[in-house]
């Protein structure tokens, strides 16, 4: 029997590991007839460069606005130190005070401890001996507030009932409104 040829048809389906050319590297190798007809390479000569002539532009002046800017930064970098100088020597006065403080209140805390032994009533009555007595009757005086305060303002009269009343009344509405729109 004759030997029936199988081609097998692979079907990759955009796959590159299963094509029948894959030889396992991501760079095809060069077959045998490509390796023998390989022509040499040839190396091109690389002129020198030739320089191409500048013209150098003549120096010209300084621009007035970029001498202020350098002048405007330099004022302001010196302001700068100085506020920062500022802020550091009112920071140590803060310290300083605060230190000044504490000591005070220690001090007045000492200082009311001693106030108060003082003024001691037992201290006091040793002190002064018999010779310290409750005041009596004829030395206490009592005011009555049951009624009410009054005020008297000076240069104020007393307003006048009746139509007399009424009639000064109206005279001093009068001269407010000419006092006020003059």
């Amino acid at each position: 029997m004759a030997a029936r040829q199988r081609t097998t048809a692979y079907r990759t389906n955009g796959s590159a590991a299963y094509a029948p050319v894959y030889e396992g590297n991501v760079i095809r190798s060069p077959r045998r007839q490509e390796e023998q007809w390989s022509a040499p390479k040839r190396t091109v000569r690389k002129k020198p460069a030739a320089r191409p002539q500048v013209q150098v532009r003549p120096a010209g002046r300084v621009a007035p606005f970029a001498v202020i800017g350098f002048l405007a930064v330099g004022v302001f970098a010196a302001l700068l130190l100085v506020t920062y100088m500022q802020l550091h020597i009112t920071a140590d006065n803060v310290v300083s005070l605060r230190n000044q403080v504490t000591t005070l209140q220690a001090e007045q805390a000492v200082l009311s401890a001693q106030y108060e032994q003082v003024f001691d009533m037992e201290q006091l009555q040793a002190a002064v001996g018999s010779a310290m007595i409750r005041p009596t009757a004829d030395q206490i005086t009592y005011i009555d507030m049951s009624q009410p305060d009054s005020v008297v303002l000076h240069g104020h009269q007393t307003r006048v009932p009746g139509a007399a009343g009424a009639l000064e009344g109206a005279k001093e509405i009068f001269s407010s409104l000419i006092e006020y729109f003059r």
